[in-house]
């Protein structure tokens, strides 16, 4: 699937990160997609608040108090109207077509229900996501591996404004080059392919070839290149978790830019 319909961002119930919303409304533009803002409330949480034992640390004295089903109730308005504003920001900035969406429930769940091909779901380090939760993080990237959407891995720190497209490919159907020659079209961007030894891609004017499959393979391959944005095919059947069946999240800690993983066709 080369084309992207939508960037989906799931943004935890302590709310939406500007820095975050930002990339994710340029990587929107980048792609020709509309930026799809999934507010999930953590009913979990809800439902404890209703026990007379529940505490919570007042962020303001750092005491513990009561954990108020009201108090809560507000808290989870409030910080949903502030993601809603960021989001709004970051459309108006970038151009792009968005939508903000509130749900109740559990986050797998709902990304299930939501995402199909076409889908891009956009997958932030655990200290730039709404809940800070790195244990969120992991159930997110899982979710989002098993489903038929792409993943958007994005990097510690904002990624570079301008640079080469990266696509790495086994083979001159590869469904991640088909996605990486078009969004290098699209951004004005010149596009590098990373490839086995003897490969043929039709149309490409600057390959590289790899010693092997691995993430230190394409990292030897890149080398002082300053790359805008890599994009690469996920494994069927790999896991997540493992850098040997999806090095995305390898690439994108170690040099600094976005990766796209996009579903196998």
């Amino acid at each position: 699937m080369t084309e992207f319909r939508r960037l989906v961002l799931a943004i935890g119930d302590g709310g939406g990160n500007r820095a975050t919303m930002r990339q994710a409304a340029a990587l929107a533009r980048m792609l020709g997609a509309e930026l799809h803002a999934l507010f999930v409330e953590d009913e979990t949480l809800l439902h404890a608040s209703g026990f007379p034992f529940a505490r919570e640390i007042s962020p303001l004295s750092l005491q513990w108090r009561p954990l108020e089903p009201d108090r809560l109730e507000a808290d989870l308005r409030a910080a949903a109207d502030q993601s809603r504003r960021y989001l709004m920001e970051a459309a108006r900035a970038t151009g792009v077509r968005q939508k903000f969406e509130v749900r109740r429930g559990d986050l797998e769940v709902h990304m299930t229900q939501i995402c199909a091909a076409g889908d891009v779901v956009v997958v932030s380090p655990a200290r730039r996501m709404g809940n800070g939760s790195s244990h969120a993080l992991a159930r997110l990237h899982a979710t989002a591996g098993l489903s038929a959407a792409s993943v958007l891995l994005l990097p510690p720190f904002i990624g570079r404004a301008h640079g080469p497209i990266v696509a790495v490919a086994a083979r001159a159907d590869d469904p991640g080059l088909a996605a990486a020659r078009r969004i290098a079209a699209q951004a004005h961007e010149h596009l590098l392919v990373l490839a086995p030894p003897n490969s043929v891609i039709p149309d490409a004017t600057e390959i590289r070839y790899l010693a092997g499959n691995t993430a230190h393979d394409v990292l030897a391959a890149l080398g002082d290149t300053r790359e805008r944005l890599i994009v690469l095919t996920r494994v069927a059947g790999a896991s997540p978790e493992g850098d040997e069946g999806d090095p995305g999240s390898a690439l994108a800690a170690a040099r600094g830019v976005p990766v796209l993983v996009v579903g196998p066709d």
